[in-house]
């Protein structure tokens, strides 16, 4: 009882518990949302809903393997490259960066050019190459 009488033990106790949340809300938010997807979900949605794959890594980053069938636009060439690749805004697009943060700052820029549905990879290409799953080089 000694411990939740002394203040700075209970100071601790709250910085360790606000610290934690902190981490684990937007990887809590991000999956209630359906912003973030598994490998193997990201997987489902290319197989049974025609999701689009786009590539946002840098062009180097690609030509050491991408995911079959996913475009490449790199995100630095977000803004003025939308348009370009030319997708379908009813369909879904999951966006895919080396580890899954570029794919979040992607995400918004996506959803004001008009896509209904978009969601980014966790974990990104190194999760994917962790699945064993194949990449076209």
């Amino acid at each position: 009882m000694d411990f939740l009488t002394n203040t700075n033990n209970l100071l601790l106790l709250a910085t360790l518990i606000t610290s934690g949340l902190a981490l684990a809300l937007p990887q809590i938010l991000g999956r209630l949302n359906k912003q973030l997807l598994s490998v193997h979900t990201a997987v489902q949605w290319v197989n049974q809903r025609n999701a689009q794959i786009v590539d946002i890594r840098t062009a180097d980053e690609y030509k050491t393997g991408h995911i079959a069938q996913s475009k490449h636009l790199p995100l630095a060439d977000l803004d003025n490259g939308i348009k370009q690749l030319k997708l379908d805004s009813n369909k879904p697009v999951i966006l895919v960066c080396l580890s899954g943060s570029r794919a979040n700052t992607a995400s918004g820029k996506f959803k004001k050019a008009g896509f209904t549905e978009v969601a980014c990879m966790d974990g990104g290409i190194s999760a994917w190459n962790q699945a064993g799953l194949p990449l076209v080089k």
